[in-house]
């Protein structure tokens, strides 16, 4: 069984849309999805986001592939803080039948080694609350919480 990860292409979008509609879907029905997805400014087309991430010069699209089928996407930007460059990945998604072979591993790879090409002081990602699985994969990988934001619903 084979898995890879390549940039992604103009010729992806297409499939990459369907993916990130249906990765939204999933965030929306989180625990604080809705807030996150109002951070990540989610709230035009999938089209637009990830054509816009294409197209960005310090932005990364990554396809993540199953035996040669799209089954997941990551999005990763390079941003200032202070006078250090940080990379933050606003975006890891895979289909929930491939969750377990790798493919999300070889996502977060990518950007990491990216961001070390970038000679990047740090990587960031989001999680929330009850992802779980999401948690898990960036502990693997070194990345632990940092800042836990805290609401209470005054309406």
């Amino acid at each position: 069984m084979s898995t890879t990860v390549r940039p992604a292409e103009q010729s992806d979008l297409s499939e990459l849309t369907a993916l990130m509609d249906t990765a939204l879907l999933e965030l929306r029905n989180q625990r604080g999805g809705d807030a996150l997805a109002w951070a990540l400014d989610r709230n035009t087309s999938s089209l637009h986001t990830l054509t816009a991430a294409l197209d960005a010069p310090d932005t990364m699209l990554w396809c993540g592939l199953w035996e040669n089928v799209l089954a997941g996407y990551a999005i990763a930007s390079a941003i200032t803080e202070g006078e250090e460059q940080i990379v933050l990945i606003t975006d890891v998604y895979t289909t929930p039948e491939v969750r377990d072979v790798g493919v999300g591993e070889l996502l977060l790879e990518s950007a990491i080694a990216w961001a070390t090409v970038l000679d990047a002081v740090a990587i960031d990602a989001y999680a929330l609350p009850g992802a779980r699985e999401s948690k898990n994969l960036f502990e693997r990988f070194g990345l632990t919480a940092r800042l836990i934001t805290v609401r209470r619903h005054l309406r």
